[in-house]
């Protein structure tokens, strides 16, 4: 009788990588019969398609919003030359993307990572990785609601202080909280509202952009343009260039949100996959031709960065101000829906975890509302990023730990999963990667490459920040059941016999 994690009745010890996974076949199974061979009752209700999947995902990178609230990075570092390092590490990015795509595909698991990892690399592996994943999606939602606050408020001419920041902050994760509790099918009717409004505006803009610089009266710059620094760099260019490609690990991240959702998305094993991909390949294409086209009709380096908003300061006298600020308002809710997925996402992690009893207080959240939604989860996640806010102040460390947490968790899950595919432990998936023995280990490289030049470039506060996150972790694992149970994984219930999935039937 195959295990199921999710029943916490008769206890068994079982072993996180289930020996049968390398002869799984995830391209001839339907989705609930595949789940319950991972060893998974169905609890969840799928009623996710292609668009929904990939609007969440889409709507995790949020390019347009990211490229608005960090566009200074890039340019800070070497100016003009920024675009060069968005293409590269962009395409990079990408190809991390494809190989989470597969992983997802072999494990169409709620989880995500933290489910593959566990499976592939054994509990600790696996509780921490989920542990740093649910940490980068809290940081993440905080970081971008603070950055969210001065925009909103500026439109009315208000501005605050700390405490006005915090307390308007937590009213915008209070909100994204209250989207998310709500349903699933009405967080995604937002997310997908969202993601129309956002590829609308990309269109519109690049169209808009594009005709002005050929008929209107703004100077634009040439080719040659692309490949100055504009007295940003001063000595050898490597570092800053290597700065400045941290830009599209900002915005193109966050790949396995859709993986999170697996277990309520239909035909999940080539629906996730394909929605992942599209996403980052739409994301990547739409953000570098809003690059190419915002450094060619770029002023001065300095005058820029010297903007309140510098992508709307080189917008307004190309599209006059009002276009300008409609492309920011669009930006920020592009930014705001990123929020509200990454809040869903963080959920279904910790959900996860208590479905496998590796958290205290784990039938708390374990549970599912009426919506089958977990929202004591959701509310955990919206506290803890309250608390998150109360650091407002060092917004940008809170950025480069998001990042290194979320680079670090995919870093472990590229590795699991290439040497379980060399020894034939992975199950077989309805999406592959061809020449997987060379992207595997060079995405793994580049995580790596990341991991050290985002704690060089800020070492004392990043670094300290991420040896107290992974000194929690440990603690955390210490006290949580997963310790004294190892990977704990029990039948299933008879018919007559209470367990979460007749508390909650499907």
């Amino acid at each position: 009788m195959t295990p199921h994690p999710g029943d916490r009745t008769s206890p068994v010890t079982s072993s996180p990588q289930v020996a049968g996974d390398g002869a799984l076949d995830a391209r001839r199974t339907a989705d609930d019969d595949y789940l319950e061979e991972l060893g998974y009752q169905p609890q969840l209700s799928r009623k996710l398609g292609q668009f929904s999947a990939f609007a969440l995902q889409f709507g995790t990178i949020a390019p347009i919003g990211g490229i608005v609230f960090t566009f200074a990075v890039g340019l800070a570092a070497v100016g003009p030359a920024m675009f060069w390092p968005w293409v590269v590490a962009g395409g990079l990015q990408l190809l991390i993307a494809l190989c989470v795509a597969e992983a997802c595909s072999a494990y169409p698991i709620a989880g995500g990572a933290y489910n593959i990892v566990s499976r592939l690399g054994g509990t600790f592996l696996g509780w921490q990785t989920g542990w740093w994943i649910e940490l980068a999606h809290i940081f993440s939602l905080a970081s971008s609601c603070i950055a969210l606050v001065p925009v909103i408020l500026a439109w009315f001419g208000v501005s605050v202080g700390h405490w006005g920041l915090v307390g308007a902050a937590a009213g915008l994760i209070l909100i994204s909280t209250l989207i998310n509790v709500a349903s699933v099918r009405f967080s995604t009717r937002f997310v997908n509202a969202g993601v129309v409004a956002t590829l609308i505006a990309c269109v519109l803009v690049s169209v808009g952009v594009v005709a002005a610089l050929v008929f209107g009266d703004t100077s634009v710059h040439g080719a040659g343009y692309l490949f100055t620094t504009e007295g940003t760099v001063k000595g050898s260019i490597l570092l800053p260039l290597l700065y400045a490609a941290l830009l599209p690990c900002i915005v193109l991240n966050g790949f396995d949100v859709s993986g999170n959702t697996s277990e309520e998305t239909k035909d999940a094993v080539r629906t996730v996959p394909r929605a992942m991909v599209r996403a980052n390949i739409v994301s990547y294409g739409f953000g570098t031709v809003v690059i190419l086209l915002l450094v060619l009709a770029m002023g001065r380096v300095g005058d820029t960065l010297a903007g309140v908003q510098p992508v709307t300061f080189i917008l307004d006298p190309v599209l006059g101000h009002g276009l300008a600020k409609i492309f920011e308002g669009l930006a920020v809710l592009g930014l705001f829906v990123s929020a509200v997925v990454l809040q869903l996402a963080g959920a279904r992690v910790l959900w996860a975890q208590a479905r496998d009893d590796k958290l205290p207080l784990g039938s708390r959240f374990g549970s599912l509302n009426k919506e089958r939604v977990p929202a004591f989860a959701v509310w955990v996640t919206a506290g803890v990023a309250v608390l998150s806010t109360l650091w407002s102040s060092l917004y940008v460390v809170l950025i480069a730990m998001t990042v290194v947490l979320w680079v670090a968790g995919y870093g472990v899950l590229l590795t699991v999963v290439w040497l379980g595919k060399l020894r034939g432990t992975v199950p077989t998936a309805a999406f592959r990667v061809r020449g997987w023995r060379v992207i595997f280990p060079l995405t793994i490289v580049w995580s790596l490459l990341l991991c050290v030049v985002l704690i060089h470039q800020n070492p004392r506060q990043v670094g300290v920040g991420l040896l107290i996150a992974f000194a929690a972790g440990l603690a955390a694992y210490a006290l949580s059941p997963a310790r004294q149970s190892g990977h704990r994984a029990t039948r299933p219930a008879p018919p007559d016999e209470p367990g979460p999935s007749t508390r909650h039937p499907h």
